[in-house]
């Protein structure tokens, strides 16, 4: 209990600070600045309200369900991927929505098969995976479709790094925001946060300092509830 009540006062806080259309506890789920990650999850049951299937062209072999995001960040994700075209750059779609339970299969298949010291660094927890909220994509172009750190030397990868944010979308896990975030470099997983996007870009921080940022600015204290696992 005491854990979900930090929650809540979070996501009012964020409510008040980032303004979504709805300010209301029962729809913070539907904000896309929500923070999900090893702190912060999302209920067993929680489905997007508004999944749709982007229009985008997807690596081979990827199922229907994965091709699902929210109706807005399906839309930005086809503006992104067209904008990429134009310049050259061809994007594939890998990885969207994935339910409680589908994260929860791969992270069981992942600890069995890569031990706890890996999966703690790049698999999330059932309820605290990102792609539960409909607003992430795991993106690769020809050739780097696995999702490895390869693709960081993709034209690819560096096109996202300097335009994702003009789209709505931002680099989730940087090269040197594991302290923050939790998890180590994943150059290929873009995370829709609307109008957001450019100035998060701009100050270099991952999601998790921005957000705490402006919360401390916003409520004039650094008494704030904790918005990431930090070594103490």
């Amino acid at each position: 209990m005491k854990r979900k009540a930090m929650w809540l006062l979070l996501m009012l806080m964020l409510l008040t600070v980032f303004g979504p259309a709805q300010a209301q506890a029962d729809v913070v789920y539907e904000s896309d600045m929500i923070l999900v990650n090893k702190v912060y999850g999302l209920p067993w049951d929680y489905e997007p309200s508004d999944l749709t299937e982007a229009n985008v062209a997807f690596a081979e072999g990827v199922v229907q369900s994965r091709k699902l995001m929210r109706a807005d960040a399906a839309l930005a994700l086809e503006d992104m991927f067209e904008a990429a075209l134009e310049d050259g750059i061809e994007l594939l779609g890998v990885s969207g929505y994935r339910s409680y339970y589908t994260q929860k299969t791969i992270y069981e298949r992942r600890l069995e098969e890569m031990g706890e010291k890996h999966v703690s660094r790049y698999n999330a927890k059932p309820g605290h995976s990102e792609h539960q909220t409909g607003l992430a994509m795991d993106v690769g172009c020809p050739g780097y479709t696995d999702l490895t750190e390869r693709f960081a030397k993709t034209d690819a990868y560096k096109w996202l790094r300097e335009n994702a944010h003009l789209y709505g979308f931002i680099i989730r896990y940087t090269k040197d925001g594991e302290e923050e975030t939790g998890y180590a470099f994943e150059p290929w997983h873009v995370r829709y946060v609307g109008d957001e996007a450019t100035a998060i870009w701009e100050s270099g921080l991952t999601m998790e300092a921005y957000v705490e940022r402006k919360l401390r600015i916003a409520s004039g204290t650094d008494r704030l509830p904790r918005l990431y696992e930090r070594d103490e």
